[in-house]
């Protein structure tokens, strides 16, 4: 097969509509004279303040358990490589993922999602899906779920996801949770996760509310002290936390 480029592409980033809060530009400017570039894997401050930030959702983690890479894609290539088994996606979703899939020898299958939104699989339908690649001699692994879906511009009701998320955990699925788009919600809408030691959330520096040039994404693994074969527990919607 020929290696194509453009297969791999990433879509256009987000057009920057909102402007930078003045607290980060505040620390924009401070780190405006540091030019020692981040190590690899994210510096420990910047792996603390990914940790401060998902502790406020009530997402406890340790920076000895945060990664930070050059954007979203690297994250979710590392993810599917650090394992065996295929990959669930949503139909539709994001351009890359199937890409990414395919880089990482992973062969993946796509999910149709609800009528009511997208960026979550219909959970009957992930239920189905899951055991017909185990009959054919398949071991589904990872579930990506993108709540605030940018690729049909809507958010997954809390039900649903509840639903997504037990039938992942029953299936023993490893979630993965695309957060590009979750802080660009208000705060009626915008949600936190209780999130099992199987449920690994992603960022993007790519969103509306961050500059061009802002940090590298970070990603929480799951815990390394959950054996893989344990089952994960449902990461269902909780109230955001004030």
């Amino acid at each position: 097969m020929q290696w194509n480029p453009a297969a791999l592409s990433a879509p256009p980033a987000a057009e920057r509509g909102l402007p930078v809060l003045p607290e980060l530009a505040g620390r924009l400017a401070e780190a405006a004279a540091d030019f020692v570039p981040e190590p690899v894997g994210g510096g420990r401050p910047l792996r603390e303040a990914a940790c401060g930030y998902w502790s406020r959702r009530g997402l406890p983690c340790e920076p000895e358990l945060v990664v930070a890479a050059p954007g979203a894609q690297p994250l979710l290539l590392a993810l599917f490589a650090s394992a065996g088994g295929e990959v669930l996606l949503t139909r539709p979703c994001a351009a890359s993922y199937s890409p990414l899939a395919r880089l990482a020898g992973r062969l993946a299958y796509h999910v149709g999602v609800p009528a009511e939104c997208g960026g979550v699989p219909d959970p009957f339908a992930l239920l189905e899906t899951v055991r017909r690649i185990r009959a054919e001699g398949g071991r589904p692994r990872f579930l990506v779920l993108s709540v605030a879906d940018d690729t049909t511009g809507t958010v997954a009701p809390p039900e649903i996801l509840h639903e997504v998320c037990e039938a992942a955990a029953a299936e023993e699925l490893t979630v993965v949770s695309d957060e590009t788009w979750r802080d660009t919600l208000t705060t009626r809408t915008r949600r936190s996760s209780s999130a099992p030691p199987r449920c690994t959330p992603t960022r993007s520096s790519s969103s509306p509310t961050s500059p061009a040039p802002s940090p590298p994404p970070p990603g929480r693994p799951p815990s390394p002290a959950s054996p893989p074969a344990a089952p994960a527990r449902p990461c269902w919607p909780v109230p955001p936390r004030s």
